[in-house]
């Protein structure tokens, strides 16, 4: 394991990153997974998550693709995590030639998890960070009556009420605690069957290995710090 990945850096330059980036997956997202996950699954099928099921606010975009799933159960509770990404197609025209081209760009990156966690809640909710478009627009948001939640957040449900009672002061004290730890803006959906989709727009993808310039120890920091990130947070929804 050592070998492939000390190799990782000179395989950004001499091939693909693409290709480097699956070698470390293979070399390393199994040993970080397992650390947090039991009954580990690489690639399962069928697949549980899926980016379309959710009320997540995501960007405009014309396709949506999930890569590097990874299933086991945490703490009993199935578990399954991917990379989400988003792109847009458009179409533009030639003077030249009057021939029609489609350029495709990436408009969201980010990495996902999935929680069953096993038990029924009276609505579901959503959290999404608030942006300057928000105050611009006023935006309709439930308000929860802690100021700092209020302000870094938005909030919609169809049961204000079931909500609030879900939200409890400690844990919006716990959200906001990892929010300053957070990779990214970050997004919450939980549903009335329990479901609870995490979302993390890093502009990255779980064990991405980004550049190439870190070492193989700080690599494995890396992608087990985010993880437990994802694991602290399903911790703050438990028994909610």
């Amino acid at each position: 394991m050592g070998g492939v990945v000390l190799a990782l850096g000179q395989a950004v330059q001499g091939k693909s990153k693409d290709k480097a980036g699956q070698q470390t997956f293979d070399a390393i997202a199994p040993d970080i997974v397992g650390a947090a996950l039991e009954n580990v699954q690489m690639n399962p099928t069928p697949r549980l998550l899926d980016a379309k099921d959710t009320n997540i606010p995501l960007p405009s975009h014309t396709h949506c693709s999930g890569s590097g799933y990874v299933r086991g159960t945490y703490q009993g509770l199935t578990t399954e995590l991917c990379t989400v990404r988003l792109t847009e197609v458009s179409e533009v025209q030639r003077e030249e030639t009057g021939m029609w081209e489609k350029n495709e760009r990436e408009v969201y990156t980010g990495q996902w998890i999935l929680c069953e966690l096993g038990q029924e809640f009276q609505t579901w909710l959503t959290i999404w960070p608030r942006d300057k478009m928000d105050k611009l627009f006023n935006a309709r948001t439930i308000k929860t009556g802690n100021e700092m939640f209020d302000k870094r957040f938005n909030l919609s449900s169809d049961d204000e009420a079931a909500t609030l009672r879900i939200l409890t002061p400690g844990r919006m004290e716990r959200i906001l605690t990892l929010a300053d730890s957070s990779i990214g803006k970050f997004a919450v959906n939980l549903n009335p069957d329990g479901r609870l989709y995490l979302a993390v727009h890093s502009g990255r993808g779980f064990f991405d290995i980004g550049k190439g310039r870190e070492t193989p120890e700080q690599l494995r920091q890396r992608f087990a710090r985010e993880l437990r990130w994802f694991t602290d947070m399903i911790d703050a929804f438990r028994g909610a």
